[in-house]
């Protein structure tokens, strides 16, 4: 096979945008760059963290979490009310859920964070009220 047509190396149908010196330059000029050397140094890895950084890391996390005396109570009245519904829901499907009782009964044995708010301390005291009196239903009816 013999090749008779040698071409400009550009493909039928299209045509050399004007402007193709500009991009042979720039060839040249990043051709210059890598043949230079002029690269940035290359920074070393570091190794494992040292042993002492995820001490105190862990160290960290053991310390309680900073939440606000209110913000802890909320949560507090918060969990009893889940659990109060979990017992309403029970009695409506008929049967009383134990763990939901055994639950209750132990958030009842934590000691309340104290705040200020006089408003809030009503509300969880109507709350906690509310959870002792069905748990004394129940221990009443069980007995």
């Amino acid at each position: 096979m013999k090749i008779t047509q040698t071409g400009s190396g550009v493909p039928s149908g299209r045509s050399r945008k004007a402007g193709k010196a500009d991009d042979a330059s720039a060839g040249q000029t990043f051709r210059a760059h890598i043949q230079d050397g002029d690269t940035p140094p290359s920074t070393a890895s570091t190794g494992v963290a040292p042993l002492a950084a995820l001490t105190s890391l862990l160290a960290v996390q053991e310390v309680p979490d900073p939440i606000d005396p209110k913000k802890r109570a909320i949560q507090h009245g918060d969990a009893l009310l889940d659990e109060l519904k979990e017992l309403q829901i029970g009695l409506v499907e008929g049967w009383v859920p134990e763990d939901t009782l055994r639950g209750l009964a132990h958030m009842l044995d934590q000691p309340r964070p104290e705040i200020d708010d006089p408003e809030l301390n009503r509300v969880l005291d109507d709350i906690e009220l509310r959870a002792a009196v069905e748990l004394a239903k129940f221990e009443r009816s069980s007995s």
